[in-house]
């Protein structure tokens, strides 16, 4: 039988029940355990019965399994035929007590308009407060096992609850039965799960898409984390105006758009872009920046670049951003000989990148081009890769890398080289989307 889970049935039933396990406080009811004694306890409120009133010590020489249960909880309500099935075949040796906190008029309205209930011929115990005293529990259903002497032998949950188990405990009179324990941890529908006290670690979070707004004392800035094999594990932008956004959203593997290959057609581009400094710019940056952050398995690597384009897409819908080939005069990336002076001799892709050197075993010429995109940003042309070359590559560059002298004297080592030219490239376009105005409201 599968398991049944029912969150709102859990929080229903947790409000209940932590009122209860105060007042056992007031009682000096004790919780009773697995190994101990149920006390002579009479139960008056009993309904489906010709009795009045029974008390636990009634059931000695039987087992008695006390089902808590609930008239909203759907297992519970499910669960009961069979409950009632196993009493009738086991009558003489075992006895099943239903128990809930519920009214009489709860329970007796199941009892009248369920053709199945209609069936069942076992009491029920009604406005229990004791019962759950002495058991307390979170999840329902929840099934207490008393052998003949009235000493708790198993508190177990729907599973265990079989002909064929009763017959065997019956036997043994031992816990043989596995424990149900109630994890149970409170949850607010209005917090996000993370901000949460419900034991969370960075450790459990497989997949996360999230956007923040501007938060002080953070500098606008891109962390892209990868695991050990170069795949892409997490991409932080903190507090990044639009344009900042959508250049390394578009970005991937294999291109890098800065600001020198970004053309702003928006109608209202201090929305996208602002050329202030100072304190000017961190004004403006509390109106107009965000933070975002993607953390995506290994399985999903390849594609969180496209899954961040997505996100911005949905976020911000008032822009429609493209590519498109565009002339313009770029720093070119091409081979000057025949001779491979760089082809991979293997090993685990690795690389790292600074101003001030690179090293890349076993990885594409693409990565190359992309961070040093990244890396002469403020050059104001874009590197481009004419070079063809598919295989992986070796590379050590030891130079200062955002001086184009000392850059191409390291590449010509290996016989490539930056060559300026004008050369028809991807540009990012950034613009208005025709279904919405202005205002970022939809114009339809």
């Amino acid at each position: 039988m599968k398991k049944y889970l029912c969150w709102l049935v859990m929080l229903q039933f947790l409000a209940y029940n932590g009122q209860s396990q105060n007042n056992s406080l007031t009682n000096s009811i004790k919780e009773i355990g697995i190994g101990e004694k149920i006390p002579d306890l009479l139960i008056s409120n009993l309904v489906n019965t010709k009795y009045a009133s029974i008390n636990t010590r009634d059931f000695r020489g039987k087992m008695l399994i006390l089902d808590f249960w609930a008239t909203w909880c759907t297992p519970c309500v499910t669960l009961m035929p069979k409950m009632d099935s196993i009493q009738q075949l086991m009558s003489k040796e075992v006895q099943i007590l239903p128990v809930t906190y519920q009214t009489k008029a709860d329970v007796q309205r199941l009892l009248n308009r369920s053709p199945k209930f209609k069936r069942i011929t076992l009491p029920f115990v009604f406005a229990d407060e004791t019962l759950n005293k002495y058991f307390p529990h979170k999840e329902l259903p929840h099934y207490v096992w008393i052998d003949s002497t009235g000493k708790v032998i198993a508190i177990t949950g729907h599973n265990q609850i079989t002909a064929d188990t009763i017959k065997m405990m019956l036997g043994k009179g031992s816990a043989s039965l596995k424990i149900k324990k109630d994890n149970f941890k409170p949850y607010d529908r209005e917090k996000a799960v993370l901000f949460q006290n419900l034991d969370y670690t960075q450790q459990d979070v497989q997949f996360q898409s999230l956007f923040t707004g501007f938060k002080e004392g953070l500098n606008t800035r891109l962390e892209v984390v990868r695991q050990q094999n170069g795949k892409v594990k997490k991409i932080t932008i903190l507090n990044g105006y639009l344009q900042f956004l959508f250049r390394i959203g578009w970005s991937d593997e294999t291109r890098y758009f800065s600001n020198s290959r970004i053309i702003i057609e928006s109608k209202d581009s201090l929305k996208i872009i602002n050329r202030e400094s100072g304190d000017k710019f961190v004004d403006w940056l509390k109106e107009n920046a965000w933070t975002y952050e993607l953390i995506v398995p290994e399985h999903l690597s390849a594609n969180a670049f496209a899954i961040m384009r997505s996100d911005m897409e949905r976020f911000f819908p008032q822009y429609a951003v493209r590519v498109e080939k565009r002339p313009v005069k770029c720093l070119v990336l091409e081979r000057t000989s025949t001779s491979d002076k760089i082809r991979s001799g293997g090993g685990e892709p690795k690389s790292n990148f600074d101003p001030y050197g690179i090293t890349m075993t076993n990885t594409k010429i693409t990565l190359l081009v992309s961070q040093l995109n990244y890396l002469l940003q403020g050059r104001k042309m874009p590197v481009i890769d004419a070079t063809g070359y598919t295989e992986g590559i070796d590379l050590l560059l030891d130079a200062n890398i955002t001086d184009i002298a000392s850059l191409r004297t390291a590449l010509q080592n290996y016989d490539l080289d930056l060559v300026e030219k004008d050369y028809a490239i991807d540009m990012l376009i950034i613009g208005d989307s025709p279904l919405y105005s202005n205002d970022g409201k939809k114009g339809f």
